[in-house]
């Protein structure tokens, strides 16, 4: 790693640490958020005082004109959050963690999550921009692939191990 580099790894950090304490919540509420934010994906933390989920929803921009696009990151964080609501049923293959292969499971198409307070931060590509703000809701509603995410992580908060089919069972016709 180069100077320039690590001086700009640096201050990404100095910057992060400044955003979690305008918040007035745990440092460490925020790993989530800040795995989903470094590494990508989905992530949960627990313990005694405190569960946090981080879930991210990607939307593609296109102009078709410019033939220019970006992927818009919302990604959530959710303190201490509460699925008030599952509606239908997906079954679909999910890798986790240690996991071998993926494995066919069950998800609610949609949920309902209440949260004690909701983070959003808004990662913007082309503008090489994160905006970050509380929200006044305190319950939000997801469907398709963000609410499967979530509903996994929620599994991870509640330390349930989802059991399903392993990709081994499918046959190639």
């Amino acid at each position: 790693m180069d100077i320039e580099h690590l001086k700009k790894a640096m201050d990404f950090t100095s910057a992060e640490k400044k955003l979690i304490s305008s918040f007035d919540i745990p440092a460490d509420a925020f790993i989530p958020l800040l795995l989903s934010l470094r590494d990508g994906g989905d992530w949960s933390y627990s313990v005694e005082d405190i569960k946090t989920i981080a879930v991210m929803d990607k939307t593609t921009v296109y102009d078709d004109e410019k033939k220019l696009g970006y992927s818009l990151e919302e990604i959530y964080l959710f303190i201490n959050p509460v699925l008030n609501e599952e509606e239908g049923t997906v079954h679909r293959l999910e890798k986790c963690g240690n996991e071998i292969a993926r494995m066919l499971v069950v998800r609610p198409y949609k949920v309902r999550v209440g949260s004690d307070r909701i983070i959003k931060a808004t990662v913007h590509p082309l503008k090489n921009e994160i905006k970050v703000e509380e929200l006044a809701q305190k319950e939000l509603v997801f469907d398709g692939s963000t609410a499967y995410d979530i509903a996994h992580e929620m599994e991870h908060l509640m330390k349930k191990e989802n059991k399903g089919e392993g990709l081994w069972e499918f046959k190639f016709k």
